[in-house]
């Protein structure tokens, strides 16, 4: 059974609490979504735009149910990039909050789907651009399924959910716990809106998920010092965490009995691709652990040879039955079948230590080529944040100009401190280092950095 299914047995249990205090059981959330979807079609295109609330996840499962294919999209989105996914996917029904826009031409066929997909998603760094990852049932089914399992979820856990619903992290929160017939806290707050901890504490979270900005913010708000007695189990997951943000996580979890995961994913794998065990998480600081149940990580060279053995860098090759079917990026592509079969080449550079555990040290196009040396751009910025303990220090660079480094004001770096650093760690020059003051890091609604908005205030 999928887990978006009418589970009989989950009937009466609790399914989700909302910012107000008001619960809904499975039965009650079912019937919701039935009600907004009762005149569509199976396989209509749907643009569903969503928020952390009961409509949202009742909506999104009946149309799953009813196996109309999902374009997703935040509520907040700004209304022309909405108009621009419209012309270039020409969906049949536009859905946001309670209100239902039917959007069927009535002269012309309109152009195939492919039988198996099942939702659109846009990546991680997107920034509103038109290519979407296609997402089919069993992909969901399939890293639902691990998910459970290496987590070891059941009936009794009640997530907070502290990530967006489109993004592919905070959707497989909803999706796993979906899947065990767990209650969801439902909310768009934020960890620093003080309404949030009080939503954790009426109603007894039991886990926290988050992004690497997520624990900065968590560091800044002290979470050691909070008093959480419901709160057991910590998820991170959508980039690299700080070596000592990961420790310092990793010894509070283990000194209050509280289980902490790092985990690695690209919604081209649908969520997840591997999680360190909690138990070793303070063994493993920098990894991004073990293939998840079901998948397996392979690594190859340049010449597309698998490395075999421990401590050799190549790229990291995912193979799973998550894998998304492939891109579209016109309403055509949508009748496109299974193109990745199984495999994903992730576009990340890591290498295995002796026990199999995996680590990333850079990203195929986060590399620059300076003196002839091939140089990590992630591991630069890395390097930088630990050495003024800021996240409001990122780079960019190519190799005619070298490297850029953004930062805010309150960064605290001056440019003849940089200037010197970048010599002694890198051996990179004055005429290949480029430094930016901005008002802010450009993140996107999960906290992640959006690259490409520097490149363009860069231009």
């Amino acid at each position: 059974m999928y887990f978006f299914e009418k589970n009989e047995s989950f009937k009466n249990r609790i399914f989700c609490i909302d910012e107000g205090g008001a619960s809904y059981t499975y039965s009650q959330v079912w019937e919701i979504g039935d009600t907004m979807t009762a005149k569509m079609p199976a396989r209509s295109l749907v643009l569903l735009l969503v928020a952390n609330d009961v409509k949202s996840v009742a909506c999104y499962l009946s149309l799953l149910r009813r196996r109309c294919p999902v374009i997703l999209m935040g509520r907040n989105t700004d209304p022309e990039l909405v108009d621009r996914m419209q012309r270039t996917y020409q969906p049949d029904f536009l859905v946001s909050g309670g209100d239902v826009q039917d959007l069927r031409k009535k002269e012309g066929a309109p152009a195939e789907i492919f039988r198996d997909l099942g939702l659109l998603l846009s990546t991680s760094g997107s920034t509103g651009a038109q290519k979407l990852v296609r997402l089919s049932y069993d992909n969901l089914q399939a890293n639902c399924d691990s998910i459970v399992e290496y987590l070891e979820l059941n009936e009794n856990e009640r997530p907070i959910t502290t990530l967006p619903m489109e993004y592919t992290y905070g959707l497989s929160v909803i999706h796993s716990h979906a899947a065990v017939g767990a209650s969801i806290i439902l909310t768009d707050l934020s960890f620093f809106q003080p309404g949030f901890w009080d939503l954790v504490e009426k109603h007894g979270a039991t886990s926290l998920a988050g992004v690497p900005y997520s624990y900065e913010m968590l560091h800044r708000l002290r979470i050691e010092r909070m008093d959480l007695p419901t709160v057991r189990t910590l998820t991170q997951a959508g980039g690299h965490l700080k070596a000592e943000l990961q420790e310092s996580m990793s010894k509070w979890a283990e000194e209050t009995s509280r289980r902490f995961y790092v985990m690695y994913g690209q919604t081209e794998a649908t969520a997840r691709m591997s999680y360190i065990p909690w138990k070793r998480c303070s063994e493993k600081i920098g990894s991004i652990g073990i293939p998840v149940p079901g998948g397996r990580i392979e690594l190859v060279d340049d010449d597309g040879s698998v490395i075999e053995g421990a401590g050799s860098s190549g790229e990291l090759i995912y193979y799973g039955a998550n894998v998304s079917l492939g891109y579209a990026v016109c309403r055509e592509d949508l009748a496109k079948g299974d193109e990745n079969q199984g495999r994903l080449k992730t576009g990340d550079i890591a290498y295995r230590d002796e026990e199999g555990y995996f680590y990333i040290s850079g990203r195929k196009k986060r590399f620059v080529k300076l003196y002839g040396k091939r140089m990590s751009l992630d591991q630069i910025q890395d390097d930088l944040q630990e050495e003024f303990d800021t996240a409001d220090m990122v780079c960019t660079g190519d190799d005619t100009h070298g490297v850029t480094v953004w930062m805010t004001a309150g960064a605290g770096a001056g440019e003849d401190q940089l200037l010197q650093i970048f010599w002694d760690k890198w051996g990179i020059r004055e005429d290949h280092l480029n430094i930016r003051i901005i008002d802010e890091i450009p993140r996107n609604s999960s906290g992640k950095t959006i690259y490409a908005a520097l490149k363009t205030e860069e231009d």
